[in-house]
């Protein structure tokens, strides 16, 4: 058994209730593929993050061409790494 994304990220956010939460933890203790999604996640936070962080300072506004262009390199990226899950 396997633990979803959703359950992960619930995991994660402190959402999953008291039981399910120890559960998932000593499960995550044995399993090497859970353990990879959750690092998954917590580097999809960071990429957020940095993207948000990259939004503020490009000044969308004034210049939509640009965001749009980053829009699309992003989009592509998020693709690929969907596609390797």
């Amino acid at each position: 058994m396997h633990y979803a994304i959703h359950e992960l990220d619930q995991y994660r956010s402190r959402t999953m209730n008291l039981f399910r939460r120890l559960a998932c933890r000593c499960h995550l203790l044995h399993c090497q593929k859970c353990r990879a999604q959750l690092r998954q996640l917590e580097q999809d936070d960071l990429f957020l993050a940095e993207l948000r962080q990259s939004e503020q300072r490009m000044d969308v506004p004034e210049n939509p061409s640009e965001y749009r262009k980053l829009c699309g390199i992003f989009e592509e990226e998020r693709h690929k790494r969907e596609s390797s899950i």
